[in-house]
Formats: structure tokens, sequence, C-alpha cells
């Protein structure tokens, strides 16, 4: 009996041999393919080198099959069947993805993600129910090693690379406050310049925090932090009317920066570059649906990123 064809060659070829000995004709299966005729007749002749056997013979009016494609074609038919069949099987498991997938998210991402992931969600895989949670970064990671979410997007400082995790996006950390405050006189605001200044910082566990008492360790310096806030809308208020200001990516604030409520100054010297991160829990195997969350949440992010 003929070798079974290996499936870089059983894919076109087969389907296009049950193509010809249907229409009896290599250009009317090419038309009803939407291929050329030279096209089909290679993927029917890689089929018949395989085999070392002929399928077809023509003749005047077409092409019949041979003895041994008369033989063969049944067995042809049934394998296209079945994958045609395990096709089916896989895009309709994708399709009823299903399942609770939990994701923790900093605020400066939180909420274009959430309005855009649910959207995707609801297009493709309504079956997922979406937990999602707003958190600082420190508090993303315990949760991720924790294994009470599947996904988390956080930052990191630094050039450490962070276990499961893929980068999304880069940026630098500015000083922020109120117009009016003195440091913003100067027109370059140095991590030096920091010293006895307020500051609001995200509350502990925070990667930014831990990063700015370490650079100030590393600089013999002692930083003011008199507040540390559980959201970024605490420290905006302390701002606004205390006077403190804060080191964040300029976006957190976007906002009041774009009405005048607040400004950004770059950090220099040195500056703090911020890392966003996309890492999974290693508490359990991933599902399916958390896999095509993850996959989405990346799409999402890499698009808005350019």
């Amino acid at each position: 009996m003929a070798e079974l064809p290996t499936a870089s060659v059983a894919i076109p070829g087969l389907k296009a041999a049950i193509m010809v000995a249907s229409h009896g004709s290599f250009l009317r299966a090419a038309i009803s393919m939407g291929m050329s005729q030279s096209q089909l007749s290679r993927q029917v002749a890689a089929l018949e080198a395989h085999l070392q056997q002929k399928l077809f013979h023509r003749h005047g009016r077409g092409v019949a099959l041979t003895d041994f494609g008369q033989r063969i074609m049944p067995r042809i038919q049934s394998l296209i069947a079945e994958l045609e069949a395990f096709e089916a099987l896989a895009r309709d498991a994708r399709a009823l993805l299903s399942g609770d997938v939990a994701v923790g998210v900093i605020p400066l991402v939180s909420r274009h993600l959430a309005s855009s992931l649910v959207r995707r969600l609801q297009s493709t895989h309504p079956g997922i129910r979406l937990r999602m949670l707003e958190a600082y970064s420190g508090q993303i990671e315990e949760w991720l090693s924790s294994g009470r979410i599947d996904i988390g997007v956080f930052n990191r400082y630094g050039r450490a690379r962070p276990a499961q995790a893929d980068p999304l996006m880069r940026g630098h950390v500015s000083v922020i406050g109120a117009p009016d405050h003195a440091l913003f006189r100067q027109k370059d605001i140095t991590f030096d310049a920091l010293k006895h200044v307020p500051i609001a910082m995200p509350a502990r566990p925070n990667s930014l925090t831990d990063h700015m008492f370490a650079t100030a360790a590393n600089r013999n310096i002692t930083l003011n932090i008199a507040l540390e806030a559980g959201t970024s809308s605490l420290i905006q208020e302390a701002m606004l009317a205390s006077g403190m200001v804060t080191l964040s990516p300029a976006g957190t604030y976007a906002q009041a920066i774009n009405d005048n409520r607040l400004t950004a100054r770059r950090l220099r010297n040195p500056g703090v570059e911020q890392t966003t991160w996309i890492a999974t829990s290693t508490q359990h195997p991933m599902s399916s649906a958390a896999r095509a969350v993850e996959k989405l949440i990346k799409e999402i992010l890499y698009s808005s990123a350019r």
C-alpha cells in the first residue's frame, strides 16, 4: 500500500485531488478553487510524486481517475472529511472559550484598557467572565505571586526583568505638582532638588516608591515622603490642597495637567525610566480563556503605545 503523505503535502494535495476528480478537469477545478491551473497541477503532482502513483490520466474531454486513483479516492475523501471536522471543532472551541479570568491593572492603564477589552471580549469570546482589579504595581505583583489574579499589568523601574513577563511600553518619571510650586521655577528638576520637598507617593508595596527610596539612599539624600496614599486621586487632592509634589509618569495625571491644575517636568540626573509589563501567575496553569485575554490585552496596549 502507498505511504500516506506528510501534512505539508496532504492538505493542499488531497483537497486538490478531490476537486479534480469531482470536476473531471484541472481547469474547472482550478476555477472552482479560485487558483491558477498551474498551481493546482503542481499540488496534485506533488501528491502523486510522494505516493509514487498516478492518480489521473488525461483524455480528450479532461481527466479520469487511474485504477489506483479509484481505489484510493474514498480514503482521500474520508481523510479530508476528518480534517474538516477537526478544523470545525477547533473553531468552535475558540469561539466557545469560557470561564473566569482575573486581571490586575495599574490606574494609568485601567481606564483605557477596560473599555477596549470588554468590547473585544463581548465580540469574540462572550463566554469569558472578566474580573478586573485596579491597584498599584506592588499590590498587583503580590496578587500574581499568590495566584489571586491570572494576569497582571504593572510597572517596574530599573533593568530587572520580572518572571513570566513581557514589556508593553516604556516612559519616564516626572515631578508633578501645582504650577505655582517653587520647584517648577527651575528649568530642570534634578533628583537632588527634591531634598526636603514634601512629597506624596503611592503607598507601599509599590515599585516606584521603593525605587525612589533606594535612589535617595544611594545618593545620601533623605526624601520627605509626607504622604503615602492608596490611589492617584488621593495624591492629586494632596497636591492641589497642600502644595505637595509627586513623582509619577505624567499620564497618570493627564487630565489635571491638560486643565492646567497641575504641571509636569521630567526628573533628571538621574532620570527614571518606567517599563510597563504584563505577566501571568505562576501559581496555577493558565486556562485557554486567560491566554485569550492576555493576547487581547497585548494587542490593545501595543496599539495604544504606537
